[in-house]
């Protein structure tokens, strides 16, 4: 076998080397791009899970107000009931009918009750969702960080490949200098 011989298979290997440097050089620039697709999903998440704590904590602040809310509720059942007493007594006569105030705003009482209760029951169920919601959002979070991490893997692997493929592309290139120089010398 001749310099020929070793020249052809030093530029196949030359041009082997130039077809896998283009194709590293096309999965880095689609891995930078996925690499920032990742960041900008990572930012939203951390924004999201943000927003749903701050929502979170605002709920919370507003059942803490429970306890306060059904003492007031009951002081202004007990002030309703003292004030019927009083009412009561004063308006006895014989040609007057006397009302109940109990009667008459006992309902609108056990009423507001009711809606503070269901009110405040909603406001649980929606603590209790966006723990849950919470919760995903990190998950999600946390396999973004994740895939991000094995984004940024494959592009330190794909640039130790470019940079071998770059070196087998120069030793390619000095052997076929060298063999196309012996064959110059054979003829």
């Amino acid at each position: 076998m001749g310099y020929a011989y070793y020249y052809n298979r030093a530029r196949n290997k030359y041009y082997d080397a130039c077809s896998k440097i283009n194709s590293c050089e096309n999965k880095i620039n689609q891995l930078k791009i996925q690499r920032q697709q990742k960041i900008n999903q990572i930012n939203q998440l951390k924004t999201d899970i943000k927003n749903h704590e701050n929502a979170f904590d605002e709920v919370s602040e507003l059942i803490k107000g429970e306890e306060n809310l059904n003492e007031k509720v009951l002081g202004i059942s007990n002030k309703t009931n003292q004030s019927a007493v009083n009412f009561s007594g004063m308006v006895y006569s014989s040609n007057i009918t006397n009302k109940n105030l109990d009667d008459v705003y006992g309902v609108e009482t056990t009423n507001t009750k009711q809606t503070l209760n269901n009110i405040l029951q909603a406001l649980k169920a929606k603590k209790n969702e966006l723990s849950i919601k919470i919760a995903n959002l990190k998950k999600e979070l946390h396999r973004a960080e994740s895939e991000l991490q094995d984004i940024e893997n494959s592009i330190r692997t794909t640039q130790s490949d470019l940079q071998s493929w770059k070196r087998a592309k120069k030793n390619a290139s000095i052997d076929m200098a060298y063999y196309r120089r012996k064959m110059d010398e054979e003829d």
